[in-house]
């Protein structure tokens, strides 16, 4: 991907379990750290670092369907998110990295990769219904 707007994380940790990347989001799991990358920015995360995953429903906006000549288009995205809470997280932009103290990130996160997690950790699932 040299052309890609993501940036690339030189030194992964642990053995890749899962990755996907779809359009603005891309998810890596390793069975040592968890990786968010959107265009511009990565966010690694290590799973030693992380207190709880805490599942996180957006309110839906408005529907606001755009007319283009008969046609309506309107965008659909993903309202399941998950909290991460984290003691540290290292960012990746354009100008460097740094790392973040303790610290909330939500991201959409698909039931394959809570499984996934699950079995690299030891967190306890709690039913949140």
């Amino acid at each position: 991907m040299p052309d890609s707007d993501f940036i690339q994380v030189k030194q992964m940790h642990g053995e890749l379990l899962v990755s996907q990347k779809r359009q603005q989001l891309g998810c890596t799991l390793t069975t040592k750290e968890l990786i968010f990358q959107k265009p511009h920015a990565s966010y690694q995360i290590f799973l030693s670092d992380i207190l709880g995953i805490i599942p996180f429903q957006l309110k839906k906006p408005a529907p606001a369907p755009e007319v283009l000549g008969e046609s309506g288009v309107s965008p659909h995205f993903s309202t399941q998110y998950h909290r991460i809470s984290a003691l540290r997280m290292f960012v990746i932009n354009r100008s460097g990295g740094f790392e973040k103290g303790v610290t909330d990130i939500l991201v959409p996160l698909n039931e394959r990769f809570i499984q996934h997690i699950q079995r690299c950790t030891d967190f306890i699932p709690i039913p949140t219904q």
